[in-house]
């Protein structure tokens, strides 16, 4: 069985309906490495809403253009287990960090916890769960958020994502 080696989570600010997840050393110089315009290309909000390349994973988001959400961040020593869950969205993605440390970062420059994966130069496979949550406008007759000047206030808690690291040549215990 695999053990969780550690495990961060911190309420963050999605804009534009999208965030990376960013090695502390920037994007890769490597040719192979996909450009950041590229990777969000490849991606949607439903089907393909994680992809990687060297350096770099971004998320779609299906909860909104801006609001907070809570991410969590977990290293294991192999793969986790998956509990199947309504609601939950997940993809699996091979993602080759240069220094071993990790942070979500969104596009206005704002950064969440910092993950060390206690490995420089490595591939990790990385399995990605966007939860959706109850939609906390439901029982709001007439709410249009063109009316509401604080809406980033308010949008909360309409999704969560958590990102399961391991190693690519782990094995199960």
């Amino acid at each position: 069985m695999a053990n969780l080696v550690e495990r961060i989570s911190d309420a963050f600010q999605i804009d534009y309906g999208s965030f990376s997840i960013v090695d502390v050393d920037g994007l890769s110089r490597s040719p192979a490495t996909l450009d950041p315009e590229k990777l969000f290309s490849l991606t949607d909000e439903e089907e393909i809403w994680f992809a990687a390349t060297a350096n770099m994973a971004i998320a779609r988001s299906r909860a909104g253009y801006h609001h907070n959400a809570r991410i969590t961040l977990e290293l294991w020593e192999a793969e986790p287990p998956t509990e199947e869950e309504g609601g939950v969205d997940r993809c699996t993605v091979e993602l080759f960090s240069g220094s071993g440390k990790l942070r979500p970062t969104n596009s206005v420059g704002e950064s969440g916890p910092l993950l060390d994966l206690r490995a420089s130069g490595a591939s990790w496979l990385v399995r990605g769960h966007r939860i959706a949550k109850a939609d906390p406008f439901a029982d709001v007759e007439d709410f249009d958020e063109d009316d509401d000047d604080d809406l980033v206030l308010i949008m909360e808690g309409l999704e969560e994502f958590l990102f399961q690291f391991w190693p690519v040549n782990a094995r199960e215990a």
